[in-house]
């Protein structure tokens, strides 16, 4: 009965749907509010979540103990050989969780069976905290970006790109 219990209070990763953008919104700003120090406004809205709908999918994970509270979403999109991974965001009281590692986890499985080669995703560079979390999952810096919306920035700010290399499940080989 215990496991039972245990098994059903696990969280897991889901494909969003067209039906989660507004709880998409909510945890990617509430997630950012971190950020407001560096530029102003929320991080996103139903707008921006939408077309990258239009891009790529959304995964998310929900409270088990309440499916209808979403803990985290994360933005995947795959162009030729390369995966992106965007707005990873965990609810600030769900956060140290593991969460953001099962996000990632899930865009990487998608992106191997897309055959994709990288992973990346973009940092602002002043987010000093975040680079060590990145690192741990094996994603490197390899090139610098504009800050895209140079006009919200309240300093001056770009992105780190960062990249992961990826074996495609085509090149993945079983034991015998």
């Amino acid at each position: 009965m215990t496991t039972q219990t245990n098994l059903a209070a696990t969280p897991r990763v889901r494909n969003a749907t067209i039906n989660d953008v507004h709880a998409i919104v909510n945890v990617t700003n509430r997630a950012f509010v971190s950020e407001q120090f560096l530029v102003t406004g929320d991080r996103t809205d139903t707008a921006d979540i939408l077309q990258r709908f239009a891009t790529g999918v959304f995964f998310v994970v929900d409270d088990p103990a309440d499916r209808s509270r979403m803990l985290g979403s994360v933005f995947c999109s795959i162009d030729n050989s390369r995966g992106y991974l965007g707005l990873l965001s965990v609810d600030p009281d769900a956060q140290g969780r593991g969460h953001s590692r099962l996000l990632v986890a899930a865009v990487e499985d998608q992106c191997r069976i897309a055959n994709c080669n990288f992973l990346d995703i973009t940092v602002v560079n002043v987010r000093d905290d975040l680079f060590p979390f990145y690192r741990a999952l094996g994603f490197a810096a390899f090139d610098l970006l504009p800050f895209p919306v140079p006009e919200r920035a309240r300093q001056p700010l770009h992105l780190v790109r960062m990249t992961k290399p990826l074996v495609a499940l085509s090149q993945l080989t079983l034991p015998a």
